[in-house]
This record gives structure tokens, C-alpha cells and sequence, in this order.
């Protein structure tokens, strides 16, 4: 995908994000992803905030790198951890 000719491509939540961004790095593009949805759809997984802090730790080595949801939204997503890993991201670029 990234010697396509995109400008950026999006990953899901399995692939991992410095593998990708090395990748997307070498091809001078963009990638978004992949912030794993379970973490705000199950509350016996992982933390939405820690898992925000991953991606955006992991992403910040790489330019062209952009948060997003590593699969769908779907009905039974739990809204409340889903606004604690919106506000996690936006505690850690800086908006309140």
C-alpha cells in the first residue's frame, strides 16, 4: 500500500504502529490508526486512556502520523471510555 502512490494509508489496531510508521517513513506518506475500538466497546479490556497514550507515544516518532480509531464504531460501544480516550488526546496535544 504505501508505494501505491497514496498520501497516507490507515491501519487497523493489529498492526503495529512502529512498524508501519518505518514504513510509511521510507514512502514519505501519512498513516492513521490504530487505536484498538475494543478498549471502548469492553470494560474487562484494556484502558481507553492508556491505549490512546500508546498510539500517540508510538505515533509522535513518525511525521505524517494521525490518531484514529483502528476499526469501526459500532452500537454497543461504551461512550464513557470512549470520551475518556477523546479526552486523553486532546490532554495530550495540548487542548483542554
Amino acid at each position: 500500500m504505501a508505494s501505491s502512490g497514496a498520501d497516507s494509508i490507515a491501519i487497523d489496531e493489529c498492526m503495529a504502529l512502529d512498524f508501519v510508521g518505518e514504513i510509511a517513513q521510507q514512502h514519505n506518506i501519512g498513516f492513521i490508526g490504530n487505536f484498538h475500538v475494543t478498549a471502548a466497546l469492553f470494560d474487562e479490556t484494556e484502558d481507553a486512556a492508556s491505549d490512546t497514550r500508546r498510539c500517540l507515544n508510538a505515533g509522535q516518532h513518525f511525521p505524517g502520523y494521525v490518531f484514529g480509531l483502528g476499526g469501526p464504531i459500532v452500537q454497543h460501544i461504551n461512550i464513557a471510555r470512549l470520551e475518556e480516550a477523546v479526552a486523553t488526546y486532546f490532554m495530550a496535544i495540548g487542548k483542554q
